[in-house]
């Protein structure tokens, strides 16, 4: 076998190498991902949350906030506030 195909032969073999533990390392950040994607959820559902109506909670605290602020915003008196 020649030289320049030994050469070729280690070059991909060498990249082959790489390719598996690539493969390997991105299988383990996978796994972990889903590990806390799972983690996550449990801590939504113990928070009495569906985690498929999870947008439609955060609108709902969304507008209780911006209630609660334009509340807290009647209370306070602005007008003597201001005068000073």
């Amino acid at each position: 076998m020649s030289t320049a195909m030994e050469n070729k032969l280690s070059v991909l073999k060498e990249g082959l190498a790489k390719a598996k533990d690539m493969r390997y390392k991105a299988e383990l950040k996978k796994d972990s991902l889903l590990k806390q994607q799972e983690e996550i959820l449990e801590q939504i559902r113990a928070e009495q949350v569906d985690p498929d109506s999870l947008e439609l909670e955060i609108d709902k605290l969304e507008q209780e906030i911006a209630a609660l602020a334009d509340e807290v915003d009647s209370l306070i008196p602005w007008d003597l506030i201001n005068k000073q």
